[in-house]
């Protein structure tokens, strides 16, 4: 005699594998763009504070002191490397034919200690009045 096979309640082991394909590759969309927004995150930290830190360096160029004409390098306290370099430009004389103006160009390049060299470039050119020598 014959058995007849009786219906089962569950799922097949191909229908649980299935199941847990399509739930790996949803679990793995979904960290991939969690980890797309924090990288994001991430660089807009670093342009953010390399902006900041930048600008106020260039702003406070040659104000305190004499131009420092050339490269420089240094570190920021919060780890950022920077590199500045300086150059001389253009002056423009007066009517009497002394020289009135000045320029110089400076070019601030500032990187992330680690990482896949990711920079920043701030570029300035600024102009100010030739000082006059002190009469003795």
């Amino acid at each position: 005699m014959r058995r007849q096979l009786t219906s089962r309640r569950g799922f097949s082991l191909i229908e649980a594998l299935a199941a847990f394909a399509i739930l790996a590759m949803t679990l793995g969309q979904l960290l991939n763009g969690v980890s797309g927004g924090v990288r994001n995150q991430a660089r807009a930290d670093f342009l953010m504070r390399a902006a900041r830190q930048g600008a106020s360096q260039l702003d406070a160029l040659g104000v305190d002191g004499p131009t420092p004409f050339g490269e420089s390098s240094g570190r920021y306290p919060d780890g950022l490397h920077w590199s500045l370099s300086v150059t001389p430009g253009r002056s423009v004389a007066d009517a009497s034919g002394r020289p009135a103006l000045t320029s110089f160009h400076a070019r601030l390049v500032i990187r992330k200690p680690s990482g896949y060299g990711e920079s920043f470039t701030l570029s300035a050119v600024k102009i100010r009045p030739v000082e006059e020598p002190a009469a003795p």
